[in-house]
């Protein structure tokens, strides 16, 4: 980790991180010291190390964001057995975006707690891309190709319908937002919707319902040759993987594969949040929405 090539305070931070040596709500607990130890960046756990840093849905979606390589939990590691471990198996480049992206997680938080400051992920990720073109650690290659290739929706081959699909998620409600739309070949918009989701435990779920929620819909318009497109890496591996775990969303990912067996044709593809604008915007724009749209 030393050897990587950030600013030393990047590195300490990573290093207290790894070590569990952060004031977190609940380490200041075990300090005896009256602090309500909730998450301040989604409220929907205590806030430690692991959660923080690993488990939170705000730090999910920045890595998702980031197109950071999964990592799986295994329950039988320590924290720092499993950060070690998963520090290890990313190049050089991503163990930059992991300890910046750790960085600005801590930075966020902060910010949350002290200032009652929203966080926001876009903001988050474009400062996590930045601060390392600052700092000379993305190659002058990897710059020009985001700035003079910009990422694109692409459509979908002749008699095939496109379908994305993308969700915003409350945590203060514990509500989301599933937005779908449908387009062919020639761009032209065919159908789209937005359904509102209560009682929802993360954003994961949350874009695990928007995917549930495109099929439901494809279903109901007959098209049978179909590509289902997301931005939730994570939902669209678990999906493609076809293995089962005990993660909460895993009932809604076997409702998805059940429903696949009725198409012709269908694949689930990843796209990243460039090219999901579209869903993205209806999803956002209808947050005042009490009843489904069509």
């Amino acid at each position: 980790m030393w050897d990587v090539n950030l600013p030393l305070k990047v590195k300490i931070t990573m290093w207290r991180i790894a070590n569990n040596y952060m004031p977190t709500f609940g380490n200041l607990q075990g300090r005896r010291l009256n602090v309500n130890n909730v998450c301040p960046l989604c409220h929907s756990s205590n806030e430690t190390v692991e959660h923080l840093m690993r488990d939170c849905s705000f730090v999910s979606q920045l890595h998702n964001a980031l197109d950071m390589p999964i990592f799986q939990n295994v329950d039988m590691l320590t924290w720092f057995e499993w950060l070690a471990m998963r520090f290890c198996s990313l190049n050089e480049s991503f163990k930059m975006f992991l300890m910046v992206s750790y960085w600005v997680v801590w930075f966020t938080r902060n910010k949350v707690v002290h200032e009652n400051i929203v966080p926001s992920v876009t903001d988050s990720v474009a400062f996590v891309r930045s601060f390392l073109v600052e700092c000379g650690s993305i190659s002058t290659n990897e710059r020009a190709i985001s700035s003079f290739q910009p990422i694109v929706w692409e459509a979908p081959p002749d008699n095939i319908v496109k379908f994305n699909f993308d969700a915003t998620y409350d945590s203060h409600r514990k509500r989301a937002i599933s937005g779908v739309i449908g387009r062919d070949k020639a761009r032209n918009i065919l159908a789209s919707c937005v359904v509102l989701h209560n009682n929802v435990v993360d954003a994961l779920m949350a874009e695990s319902l928007a995917c549930f929620q495109s099929i439901r819909f494809v279903k109901d318009l007959v098209f049978r040759k179909v590509i289902i497109e997301g931005d939730s890496r994570t939902v669209i591996m678990r999906i493609n993987e076809g293995v089962l775990n005990k993660s909460v969303i895993a009932p809604l990912i076997h409702g998805i594969r059940i429903a696949a067996r009725e198409f012709e044709n269908i694949s689930f593809s990843f796209a990243r949040r460039e090219a999901n604008i579209a869903a993205h915007v209806i999803a956002r724009d209808y947050r005042s929405q009490h009843v489904p749209c069509y």
